[in-house]
């Protein structure tokens, strides 16, 4: 018989174990993650909540979350982080029970609708999700750009980490940006330095802004997301496959982009809040380049920027040639219709695996 209960600290080993039989995705193109705390990702939020699954005194699998309040349509909704089975355990309608557990507890609070991330080819994941009744929202896509070249910079802006009195200005930048996209609320100066601050290694000494003769035109942060864990790819396409053998020879005479071998663990960036005046999008254009520097200096092979489908940001990101992968949102009314969640802002602590 299956027991659903709160999460306790002494379950995290196991559930570590766990989470690494479980990669995202399918045979052919599967991604996961070796974290250090199974409950750092959750610790990003200012509340939340962990559910597992115990048979026979054995956890077997759970499921994880954090209700989000939005003050200007004054409504709460939870975002479901993840649901995780031991694949010895699944098809017994442990994910389903869990689901059911989560979904009355958001209920109970207030909570509107849950939406949750899947990624494209987790085929498993989406046909459950829509089994218990989610529908299939939109999408985003996550452009990873590999970084082994130095990328030539314009001498006509100044990129410089933000201070104090740039605050107020970048704060406007991004809300302008950001207006009107579903789970954007509007920072303010405090409230902006609060959030870029409580996510362990980001805070604003990295975040970076682009001038234009004095002007904030562009702006943007840099979070080291390998401080929660090391990522790889148990699977890779064939044409990868293809690709890096490829590379490897070309790579005995020039430099190549880096391809990762199945399992090979890899750390990176995600670029954070990317705003830009879109009638200057070769501001933007330099600080995406003055990243890859960055990162090839800091000794990382890539760094990500998580778009909305129709965010014009992808038009500058496209000219590095990124590696250009789909999620899908997948969301669920508990009361009313379903909600509208395309354009959508991405908030960066969603996308720990």
């Amino acid at each position: 018989m299956v027991l659903i209960r709160p999460f306790e600290k002494g379950d995290s080993t196991t559930m570590l174990d766990i989470e690494k039989l479980c990669p995202q995705g399918n045979e052919n193109y599967a991604m996961g993650i070796d974290k250090r705390d199974i409950i750092a990702r959750y610790e990003l939020y200012d509340n939340w909540n962990v559910l597992v699954a115990e048979e026979e005194g054995n956890v077997v699998g759970w499921i994880g979350w954090t209700v989000k309040h939005d003050p200007l349509k004054e409504e709460a909704y939870a975002y479901f982080t993840e649901v995780m089975v031991h694949p010895e355990f699944r098809r017994k309608g442990i994910a389903a029970k869990l689901d059911m557990e989560a979904e009355k507890n958001v209920r109970d609070i207030g909570s509107t609708y849950i939406y949750c991330y899947i990624f494209e080819p987790n085929d498993a994941s989406q046909a459950l999700t829509e089994k218990l009744g989610y529908s299939n929202m939109g999408e985003f896509r996550p452009c990873t750009i590999p970084v082994y070249k130095k990328a030539n910079l314009t001498q006509k802006f100044e990129i410089e980490r933000i201070n104090e009195n740039d605050i107020p200005e970048a704060v406007n930048l991004i809300n302008g940006y950001y207006s009107g996209r579903a789970h954007f609320v509007p920072y303010t100066p405090e409230s902006f330095a609060s959030y870029v601050n409580g996510i362990p290694a980001y805070g604003l000494e990295n975040f970076w802004v682009v001038k234009d003769e004095g002007r904030i035109a562009a702006c943007a942060g840099l979070w080291d997301w390998s401080v929660m864990g090391d990522m790889c790819f148990p699977k890779i396409p064939l044409a990868w496959k293809v690709m890096r053998r490829v590379f490897g020879l070309l790579g005995l005479f020039t430099k190549v982009p880096k391809i990762p071998a199945e399992g090979e663990y890899f750390k990176g960036y995600y670029v954070t809040d990317p705003a830009f005046e879109t009638e200057s999008p070769e501001a933007m254009s330099s600080l995406i380049g003055y990243f890859n520097n960055f990162t090839l200096d800091a000794g990382r092979d890539f760094f990500t920027c998580h778009l909305d489908a129709d965010d014009p940001l992808f038009d500058i990101i496209k000219k590095f040639k990124p590696q250009v992968d789909t999620w899908y949102v997948y969301a669920k009314a508990l009361e009313g219709e379903p909600p509208e969640l395309c354009p959508l802002y991405i908030d960066i602590r969603d996308l720990v695996l």
